[in-house]
Parts: C-alpha cells; structure tokens; sequence
C-alpha cells in the first residue's frame, strides 16, 4: 500500500504537522513562481530532497493517474483540483453562468493555453504580485510582494484545518499589432483540502478588466470540454470527460 507521506496526491489524512509543511510550500510556491509564468509556465510541484519547484513539462492525457507523481516529486495540486470563474455579466448559451474547470489535466492544460495566447499576442509579458494574503479561522498574515507585513508566530493550537490564500496580480504586456499596452488585474483564492493539504479549489474570484467573450469562445474551442461545455459538433455531450491532450511545457 502507497503511505500518504509519499503520494500526497492521495486524499488520504495525514498528520497536522505534514499538513501545516504541504499547505506551506504551495503558498512558497506560488509566491515564488508565479511572476515567471510566462517564462517558465506554471509550477505544479517541487523536489522532496532540494525543496525546487518544478514545472510541468508536457500533458500526457486527461487521466489523473497520468498525474502521480515519483516519489522524490511532490505535487501542490489536488488530482480533483476545481477552477471556477463567474463573469461578472452572463455570457449567452451555450455558456454556464459560472464557467469551471475540473481535474488536473483541464486544469493545466488551460493554464498552457493562457500562457501561449497571451504570450502570442503580447510582447513583454509580465505577472506582478500585488496582494498576498494567507487565511486561516485564528489569523491572517498579510504580504506584499512576497514580504510579510505581520511575522506572528505559528498558531500551534488551531483547532481545524481551515486554510486559503488569497492572491491579487496584475498581468500586463505589449500588444504585438498595436503596440498599445494590455493590462488585467486578477484576484484569487486558493483552497486547501482539510485532508490532504493540497490545493483542491481555485476561485478566480474577479478580472479587471473582464475578458472579452471571445476569449471564451477561443477556450472552448481548443480545450473542448472546458468550463464544462464539453459538447461534441453535433450537441451532444462527448464521453470520457477530460480528454485534452496538450504537448510541451506549461
């Protein structure tokens, strides 16, 4: 039998203290990481031994056990992991009211198609952090810029394991065609599952400003079952779920 220690990807109970470390480096993670997104693609786990994050390479299917990981690999990612976004103002049928993403694959494979179009249509393209905030029910750390702003002590008495964070960026760059600058600020939160410690939830929770339809269109039509559309051309619903297939990396 696999011990939970070593395949976090588990939803299996583990130890407050292992919790407390998982949920820990996925907040370092992102910290770290996400103003290289564009650079370096979305970092999805890290090496047990040296602590590096580790971005993922290449998309193998829509199978989440494509997703275990080594053992000297440990992921900050739930396989069930769930993106939602609500646009602030109904988009037509057939759109859902809240556009989702469900499961590791979609999850990443949309993160690979942002990255590639944005960096297709704008030059110099950067995400800056803004706001980070940790939440839990007996504190709040906030920080700025990766730098915290309160240094309080590790509360060793919480009573749950209640945990998100919230982070506010601003993507920007330069369109390729007009040579005009596109700037979007984007807010966040990240849920922690209370049994694993790995992320389970990520609520896109506003952009600014909101995305033109077309982009949701462009998503559907190249991740397919996307925001939970998953519609074959002739309308109906196309089995196997998350069958998304995207090559190089993130």
């Amino acid at each position: 039998d696999l011990e939970p220690t070593r395949r976090p990807e588990h939803d299996d109970a583990i130890s407050d203290a292992e919790w407390d470390l998982r949920t820990g480096r996925a907040i370092d993670v992102l910290k770290s990481t996400l103003p290289h997104f564009f650079s370096y693609g979305l970092v999805s786990s890290i090496d047990r031994v040296s602590g590096t994050p580790r971005s993922v390479g290449a998309i193998a299917s829509a199978n989440p056990l494509d997703f275990r990981n080594k053992d000297d690999v440990e992921t900050i990612y739930s396989p069930k992991i769930r993106l939602s976004y609500t646009p602030p103002i109904a988009l037509p049928a057939p759109f859902p009211k809240t556009l989702h993403v469900e499961g590791l694959p979609l999850y990443l494979s949309s993160a690979v198609f942002i990255r590639h179009t944005l960096n297709a249509l704008y030059s110099d393209t950067q995400v800056i952090l803004r706001k980070v905030v940790v939440q839990t029910p007996g504190s709040r750390k906030f920080l700025v810029g990766g730098e915290s702003e309160n240094s309080t002590a590790h509360d060793s008495n919480r009573r749950n394991r209640e945990k998100s964070l919230f982070i506010g960026l601003t993507v920007n760059g330069v369109a390729r065609v007009s040579g005009g600058l596109g700037e979007w600020d984007v807010n966040s939160t990240y849920t922690f599952s209370p049994l694993s410690g790995l992320i389970h939830v990520h609520t896109v929770d506003s952009i600014q400003p909101a995305p033109h339809q077309t982009v949701y269109d462009a998503l559907r039509s190249s991740l397919g079952k996307v925001f939970g559309l998953g519609l074959l051309d002739g309308g109906e619903p196309q089995a196997g779920g998350a069958g998304v297939r995207v090559e190089g990396p993130v």
